[in-house]
């Protein structure tokens, strides 16, 4: 298996259960790996998953607020393997660096792990 991946992508987004979340927002560091098969050598952009494409695909689903983590990576999840058919499995971590909770929280943090 080839795996390629984003890490520490950070983003400001609006993702949050609570009303103040989605008016001003958190900072959020992504962490995304997908693997595809990698019998043979790959030497054609047409022939991986293009780092640059799971970036944008990040950045689209990071711009829509949501109120849960939870459906972020699930979406993001679903919309790398629409777009790159040969993903066999992907792992999307989103943390929310210092999540409202009233107490000193580095970060919260969801994963999903999808084998397809």
């Amino acid at each position: 298996m080839l795996t390629i991946a984003l890490e520490q992508a950070s983003f400001h987004a609006f993702h949050g259960y609570y009303p103040e979340e989605t008016i001003i927002g958190n900072e959020f560091i992504l962490d995304v790996s997908v693997r595809i098969p990698g019998t043979v050598p790959v030497d054609d952009l047409s022939e991986t998953v293009n780092y640059q494409g799971i970036y944008e695909i990040a950045r689209d689903v990071m711009a829509t607020p949501r109120p849960l983590l939870e459906e972020v990576v699930y979406e993001l999840t679903d919309a790398l393997k629409q777009r790159y058919p040969a993903i066999q499995h992907s792992t999307v971590t989103l943390r929310k660096m210092n999540p409202p909770m009233g107490a000193s929280i580095r970060n919260s943090l969801v994963s999903l792990q999808k084998d397809y």
